[in-house]
């Protein structure tokens, strides 16, 4: 089985991570996505609004009914801070025997720049393959030279972020219905998630 894993705080998850993961799977031959919520990132403060037990609903509710997704609590139930170098450690060690090569590890190019922050950055790149993916290119944005080993995806880019929504559910402006699966719009508004209750 060819495996790839996007991490994230899914704070919520939104249409531009099911696309991600399913161009990952036509355009590189991956089998399955591993969709991995964060327990709390290394490099920000991770926003209000929602639990961590309702941002792994909110990646259930979205992935349902697709056999190359699923979703894997392993830094949830870790805690403390989430490094990805230990996450595909656990995770090759969970799917010993089933791999078919080394774990692919989605990232966008916006992280490029921090890369060099991360945990065991220079390991990574022998640990799993790197998929970078577009993430910059839509705003103009240049993008820093990625050094290290890594394939580069050619991907479509949807100009939606997480903060978005959340700015939009706090009264900012903005339309966010369909920029989340129906189910995840149907969760956020019966649990009042990010501000108030209806559009």
């Amino acid at each position: 089985m060819r495996l790839a894993m996007l991490g994230g705080s899914f704070n919520p998850i939104h249409i531009g991570h099911l696309l991600l993961a399913d161009e990952v799977c036509h355009r590189l031959a991956y089998d399955k996505v591993l969709f991995v919520p964060v327990n709390l990132p290394p490099h920000k403060e991770l926003a209000d609004g929602a639990t961590s037990e309702q941002r792994l609903e909110m990646v259930r509710l979205s992935i349902a009914g697709n056999s190359r997704f699923a979703v894997d609590t392993c830094e949830l139930e870790r805690g403390g801070i989430s490094y990805t170098y230990d996450t595909i450690s656990c995770l090759k060690g969970k799917y010993a025997g089933q791999l078919e090569g080394k774990i692919g590890l989605i990232m966008g190019d916006d992280l490029v720049e921090g890369f060099e922050e991360w945990g065991h950055y220079q390991e990574l790149p022998e640990l799993a393959d790197i998929i970078l993916a577009r993430r910059i290119c839509w705003d103009g944005t240049v993008r820093k030279e990625f050094p290290y080993r890594h394939i580069e995806l050619d991907n479509g880019i949807l100009p939606v972020s997480s903060s978005q929504i959340r700015r939009a559910r706090n009264g900012d402006g903005g339309s966010w219905r369909y920029l989340v699966p129906e189910s995840v719009y149907r969760y956020i508004i019966q649990g009042n998630l990010y501000g108030c209750t209806a559009d």
